[in-house]
């Protein structure tokens, strides 16, 4: 019973796969992908700051944004 076990044991061992790179190269990848990530995230920082609007209440109540970025000087809610 016991050479049974020692042979599927041996057989297993054999059956397993090594990976193409160390464990620590995908680490580093990983890590260097998470900070690619945290570049690009940080380049668009205080953006939302540069674009100028300003928001006032008409007289029915309609919260109408001004400078909108794609049509300068546009009031919301109006057609032309």
């Amino acid at each position: 019973m016991s050479d049974r076990v020692l042979t599927l044991v041996a057989q297993g061992e054999e059956a397993a796969r090594e990976l193409p790179m160390p464990f620590i190269a995908y680490f580093l990848i990983t890590f260097a992908l998470f900070l690619v990530a945290l570049g690009v995230t940080w380049s668009f920082r205080n953006t939302a700051h540069k674009v100028p609007m300003s928001t006032h209440v008409d007289q029915h109540g309609r919260i109408q944004i001004e400078g909108h970025p794609s049509h300068p000087g546009h009031v919301e809610g109006t057609h032309h």
